[in-house]
C-alpha cells in the first residue's frame, strides 16, 4: 500500500454533525438579464469550458471584492506599458 492509498474499512466515522458556516452556504437567486448579456455570458462560459453559473458567480465575487478589472482599463494599462517601453 502506497502513501496515497487508504484502507477505507479501518476509517472511523466522526460523531456529531459537521460544522457549517451559514454565511458560506450557497443560496439560489433569480435574476432577470438582458438577452444579449445572457448570450455573451453563455458564450464566454462555453469558451472557458466552465458552467454558466460558475462564471456568473465568479464575476459577482470579483466585483464585490474589488478584484474585477474593466476591459477598458486593461487597454489603458497595455498602452501605458507600450509607451514606457519606447
Amino acid at each position: 500500500m502506497t502513501k496515497r492509498e487508504y484502507d477505507l474499512r479501518t476509517l472511523k466515522k466522526r460523531t456529531g454533525k459537521a460544522r457549517v458556516d451559514k454565511s458560506a452556504e450557497k443560496s439560489p437567486v433569480g435574476l432577470r438579464l438582458d438577452g444579449s448579456d445572457l448570450a455573451l455570458l453563455k458564450s464566454e462560459a462555453e469558451r472557458r469550458g466552465i458552467p454558466l453559473q460558475t462564471l456568473a458567480g465568479s464575476i459577482l465575487h470579483q466585483y464585490l471584492n474589488d478584484e474585477l478589472i474593466e476591459r477598458k482599463m486593461v487597454e489603458v494599462l497595455k498602452k501605458l506599458e507600450v509607451s514606457k517601453a519606447v
